[in-house]
């Protein structure tokens, strides 16, 4: 029953489970529900650590530890073997939640299961119960009552144009809430048919520090041009799946291709990209294809080669 229930619910979820392949991975993910995620070798210890001014670790999918100074932010926490308890990942996830012993601010960007995961919010809310959670305002209705501080963020209007929604600081923390280019919703369906506007990507501001964390987005270059003449940004994280298509920029208003993600670092000017959204479930492409498109490009273009940091899962990049 527990597998039928599996094949039924993804079906349903499947348009916001990254439009995965429905036939093919319906199969993929019933077989791995049999085994377990490929063992990360070597996992940090001590991913937090005095004196780092600027550091990131990629968890996976989504999920950055960032450490800027005193201050430890998680983005979109996918902690756990399955999305939904149906998508299961492929790798484990880059720390051990044992292994963190701080964490100030999450960041949430939008409601589909693959970033907003409850049970990596309840891991977290065991171990941090006084966290900061940061999320649009669109989706509140889907976070469940939590022991989290919680701050709704109103979202921008970026079909008027509108870039910047609200700011909000958070013990010294400036958290911007930005314009992005995806969908919200979090069954699928009601994102698209009722048109769910949940959804936002985040400036951060501290310490002399600016950190963007896009969450789910798309192209567009007026946006990520406005960006670049309003912040000089240090660090930024890109989305660069799932791609039916990896050679092409984006899918309009849905997610970012390994082209768009260095056009948007054209864009916005940034100090250095760090690729992420690939790689740890199984998607549209083979879990590699983004990266692999993305090293092309590089090679193609060698004036990226300094400022794009391709991470392994579990591996940190001390910045500062």
């Amino acid at each position: 029953m527990r597998t039928l229930s599996r094949i039924l619910i993804f079906i349903m979820l499947v348009t916001s489970l990254s439009g995965c392949r429905i036939l093919f991975d319906v199969g993929d993910n019933i077989m791995r529900s049999f085994s377990s995620p490929e063992k990360i070798k070597n996992r940090i210890k001590d991913p937090i650590r005095p004196g780092v001014k600027l550091s990131a670790l990629w968890v996976g999918h989504a999920t950055i530890l960032l450490q800027i100074g005193d201050k430890v932010i998680l983005t979109d926490p996918f902690l756990t073997n399955f999305i939904a308890e149906i998508q299961m990942r492929i790798k484990e996830p880059g720390i051990d939640i044992n292994d963190l012993k701080q964490c100030d601010i999450i960041l949430i960007s939008h409601s589909h299961f693959d970033h907003l995961n409850l049970g990596s919010l309840g891991i977290l809310e065991k171990k941090f119960p006084k966290a900061d959670l940061i999320f649009p305002e669109n989706a509140k209705e889907f976070i469940p009552k939590i022991d989290f501080n919680l701050h709704p963020l109103k979202i921008p209007a970026h079909k008027k144009k509108k870039y910047i929604g609200e700011t909000k600081i958070i013990d010294g923390v400036e958290i911007i809430c930005v314009a992005a280019y995806h969908w919200g919703g979090r069954y699928g369906l009601d994102g698209l048919l009722w048109g769910y506007d949940g959804f936002c990507g985040f400036i951060i501001k501290y310490n002399g520090y600016t950190v963007y964390f896009p969450g789910d987005t798309a192209y567009d270059e007026e946006f990520y041009k406005f960006l670049g003449e309003n912040y000089e940004i240090d660090l930024e994280f890109m989305p660069i799946g799932p791609c039916s298509d990896c050679t092409l920029v984006d899918k309009p208003d849905r997610h970012l291709y390994p082209k768009g993600a260095l056009k948007i670092l054209d864009d916005t000017k940034a100090k250095l990209m760090i690729p992420m959204h690939y790689g740890t479930i199984a998607e549209l492409s083979e879990p590699e294809e983004p990266k692999r498109v993305l090293e092309e490009l590089i090679r193609e273009q060698p004036q990226y080669k300094d400022r794009v940091k391709i991470l392994k899962i579990g591996e940190q990049i001390v910045i500062e």
